[in-house]
């Protein structure tokens, strides 16, 4: 059977690598944002200490800050381009 955490590696893995081939900015946010959950959820599976414990809550803090600033990126973007200064 597949672990969580093989699971987890793969969708991190696949997604980086769709970050460095995409070309669209939104698509590069949404995936760097996929990674950083991704990553919070490694740290929470792998390391079973304490200190595990509060490095994947500050992961996903820290992923969760990344998921607002990426909303508010994407947001700031289309005001600009309805604005017509951004092709």
């Amino acid at each position: 059977m597949i672990s969580a955490q093989a699971v987890m590696a793969a969708i991190v893995i696949l997604m980086s690598l769709r970050l460095l081939v995409a070309r669209d900015l939104y698509a590069q946010m949404l995936y760097l944002n996929v990674v950083g959950f991704g990553l919070a959820g490694l740290v929470a599976t792998t390391w079973r200490t304490d200190m595990g414990l509060i490095a994947a809550l500050c992961v996903f803090i820290f992923s969760t800050l990344e998921s607002n600033a990426v909303s508010y990126t994407i947001q700031k973007i289309e005001e600009i381009r309805r604005a017509g200064e951004l092709d």
